[in-house]
């Protein structure tokens, strides 16, 4: 065995265990620039030894490549270290309300209340004398139209519009922004 193979080989075993190493010590990246640092010069001496020992050196540092990324994202959150760096989130027991209300959130649902500006998704709904601030599940809703509340959906309330249909033949989006034309609507035109 000539002496490029003989250092290729070792810089690539070197490589190997820095980036182990790298795995077990937090290093901000730099293990990993000197894992790379090395794979590249073992490929670079085993060219210079031959050609087809260069290619083999330079394909199985590619194969590993993959191999590499697997244990830094699957394996990496299961070590000491990496499980410290990680904090997996806790689900929440129960409903966090955002709006500071006396009255338990989940009275709330199926109340009626009428909208207090435009739903785009989302705006505020006045419910007795409160308002709470409220997310539409159906998109746009005009302002000053009844909803009512469905759910509970990060600490907001969900509504949907409360629709008196009388007529069959008539839309139930005319008078709605639907039903306007784009001039109305105050939208630049699209060039």
């Amino acid at each position: 065995m000539s002496t490029a193979l003989g250092i290729a080989l070792v810089l690539f075993i070197l490589a190997l265990i820095v980036f182990v190493v790298d795995l077990l010590v937090p290093s901000g990246g730099i293990l990993l620039a000197i894992t790379g640092i090395l794979c590249l010069a073992s490929v670079v001496f085993a060219f210079r030894h031959s050609p087809t020992s260069g290619m083999w050196m330079l394909l199985i540092t590619l194969a590993l490549i993959p191999l590499m990324l697997f244990l830094l994202i699957y394996i990496w959150p299961k070590t000491p270290f990496g499980r410290k760096m990680i904090v997996k989130p806790e689900r929440a027991k129960e409903f966090v309300w955002s709006d500071a209300a006396e009255a338990d959130p989940k009275s709330l649902i199926g109340s009626v209340g009428i909208t207090e500006n435009e739903f785009l998704p989302r705006g505020s709904v006045k419910i007795g004398d409160r308002s709470f601030e409220a997310i539409s599940e159906v998109g746009l809703i005009e302002p000053g139209q009844e909803v009512r509340v469905t759910r509970l959906d990060v600490g907001r309330l969900v509504v949907v519009p409360v629709k008196k249909q009388t007529d069959p033949e008539r839309p139930m989006s005319e008078g709605s922004a639907l039903d306007r034309p784009i001039t109305d609507l105050g939208l630049d035109t699209i060039q």
